[in-house]
């Protein structure tokens, strides 16, 4: 079950003109930057969601969790991304929601709020699992096992409970199905499917640990 987090009024930093404002999540380690803030509730709580799953698990982001909402994201993230987490500055990127919302559905679903806020959990937990992951340099369905995990796991019963209708099937059989060619093809099944898997009971937390110390999902 996601965690609901009591947001208290907005306190916005001072800055320049035309300079990205920062807005500090309450009772929280995590700040939005935006040229443009808006949607903080669905923000905070979503990469909150993100934080809390890992903690559960006994992990901890080791950088701070800033989440910068843009009008666009940089070409390497691909033309039908939402979302993306940059390895390499260890930056959150998500659209706006008034992007986001210009795709009429995700996951085969009609985009709302709720869904941004799992976008947001997503991302935040790709950047989670970076600082975590034992190996270096872990396989895409790795990492990408774990974030749509974390998003589903968290999001809100109901919404994944559409999700879930919206794209059948009953989830990966083996690791040997979960390679960089099938998420490459179709990341959402990818995703909807690995959910599944982590569901069966004899995967679960455990399989997830074992992702992270470089013991599963390596081929």
């Amino acid at each position: 079950m996601s965690l609901m987090m009591a947001l208290m009024a907005p306190s916005w930093a001072t800055v320049p003109a035309n300079s990205p404002t920062v807005y500090h999540c309450a009772n929280s380690s995590v700040r939005i930057q935006a040229q443009h803030p808006i949607d903080q509730r669905e923000i905070c709580g979503g990469a909150q969601d993100a934080l809390t799953f890992f903690a559960d698990l006994g992990l901890q982001a080791t950088h701070p969790t800033v989440v910068e909402i843009v009008a666009r994201l940089p070409e390497v993230a691909g033309k039908t991304a939402v979302g993306c987490y940059l390895e390499r500055t260890q930056r959150i990127l998500v659209m706006a929601f008034s992007e986001f919302q210009k795709n009429p559905t995700w996951f085969n679903v009609p985009v709302d709020r709720t869904m941004y806020r799992s976008l947001v959990t997503h991302e935040v937990a790709h950047a989670v699992g970076d600082c975590a992951f034992a190996i270096p340099n872990p396989k895409i369905q790795a990492k990408e096992y774990l974030a749509y995990v974390a998003m589903f796991a968290t999001m809100d019963a109901s919404l994944r409970e559409r999700v879930l209708n919206a794209n059948p099937g009953t989830g990966f059989d083996s690791e040997l199905q979960m390679n960089t060619t099938i998420y490459l093809c179709d990341p959402m099944r990818f995703g909807v499917q690995a959910y599944r898997h982590y569901l069966k009971k004899e995967h679960g937390s455990a399989f997830l640990l074992k992702v992270l110390a470089g013991k599963a999902l390596v081929n």
